[in-house]
């Protein structure tokens, strides 16, 4: 064991990461977690997001002392798979051999709020009523967190899921609208008769004309990333689909854009004789967690008394803190340094897997 990090808190997060649980398939994470807090005095229970989801398992639930008003979460999915992980135990730092991803995200999060839990219940500690949320999907398509709802008493959280260094937080996020769109022309054959067909590649790509790709201002991106269609080089093609995205800090910024979008393409097929659906909705919606929010003092406490520099930064990506965010629930994302996220070349450092733990036993216990 290194003597940079707890021996229990390097185990569970050796234990966690060994298994392979990606976006809906979450239910061996969710039965180890339902193991350890039960073996804590603390029984978890299970929401009716795989409703939602799709997948095998809902989000754990875990009511402390009455579930009190404010939540620590992290998510159980990875977002590839860690089958067959094996982790290389270095001087600094826990990395896998580079055939796998190491599973940090959020293993480590999940770790780090268990660990604090063991500890705060072995040194006898008084532990503050509270939530803890281990949520499902998060990789994909946030249904843990947007199906979960905060009780009345709720009044905070704080997501442990940042690749960021212990003490940085997410203060603030775009939002991200994604759509689906479906061009739709008329076949025929290319070589035999064109004249009778409408080429849907032609008006998708008129509709992409004005399209804006790339990034547009400090707060503002659009992409269009995937895009599908034709069957064979000798027929005109009747349908292109397509997927995009437009990340924004403002929600009406963003509607507008979108509608702008949808209006060229129509007007592409409007020129071309086709036609265009398209479905588009919030994937995330912004949020921002000024200073005088509570999860902002409390974290300004728990710098303090950590010795850890602060920084609330702005991030172009979501996560579950945008769901609670836009449930009324004030929550920042903090940072946990899992470095080099979703990659083979993943790795956490003991010292900031070390002290995100302390700083969920400090939460839970002291500020």
């Amino acid at each position: 064991m290194n003597n940079k990090i707890h021996p229990d808190l390097q185990r569970l997060f050796l234990d966690l990461i060994q298994i392979d649980a990606v976006s809906g398939k979450e239910q061996p994470v969710a039965d180890f977690i339902r193991s350890v807090t039960a073996s804590l005095g603390f029984p978890a229970q299970e929401d009716g997001a795989a409703s939602l989801s799709g997948g095998n398992s809902g989000n754990i639930i875990v009511p402390v002392n009455g579930g009190g008003d404010f939540l620590l979460m992290a998510h159980m999915d990875t977002p590839r798979s860690t089958k067959g992980v094996k982790p290389q135990l270095l001087a600094d730092r826990i990395t896998s051999d580079g055939t796998t991803i190491l599973g940090v995200d959020d293993r480590g999060g999940i770790s780090a709020i268990l660990w604090a839990l063991r500890q705060a219940v072995e040194q006898k500690k008084a532990i503050k009523p509270c939530t803890l949320l281990f949520s499902v999907c998060e990789e994909t398509t946030l249904a843990g967190s947007m199906f979960y709802q905060p009780s009345a008493q709720m009044t905070h959280g704080f997501v442990f899921d940042s690749h960021l260094s212990p003490g940085k937080f997410v203060s603030e996020t775009c939002g991200a609208i994604a759509f689906k769109m479906k061009v739709k022309g008329r076949a025929s054959h290319a070589g035999v008769a064109p004249e009778k067909g409408v080429n849907a590649i032609q008006i998708a790509a008129e509709g992409m004309r004005n399209f804006p790709f790339g990034r547009i201002d400090a707060c503002t991106t659009a992409n269009i990333g995937i895009i599908g269609g034709g069957t064979a080089t000798n027929v005109v093609p009747d349908t292109v689909e397509l997927e995009g995205e437009i990340r924004t800090d403002y929600l009406d910024q963003g509607e507008q854009m979108m509608q702008a979008v949808i209006a060229d393409f129509e007007a592409a097929a409007t020129r071309l004789n086709g036609s265009v659906e398209c479905a588009w909705h919030w994937d995330f919606k912004p949020y921002r967690v000024s200073p005088d929010n509570t999860p902002y003092k409390r974290m300004e406490a728990l710098c303090r008394h950590l010795s850890l520099e602060m920084e609330g930064v702005k991030s172009m990506g979501g996560s579950d803190a945008n769901n609670m965010n836009a449930k009324g629930l004030p929550t920042i994302n903090l940072g946990v340094g899992a470095q080099n996220p979703h990659g083979t070349d993943e790795f956490i450092l003991y010292d900031d897997l070390q002290m995100s733990a302390d700083m969920a036993l400090v939460l839970l216990t002291e500020i």
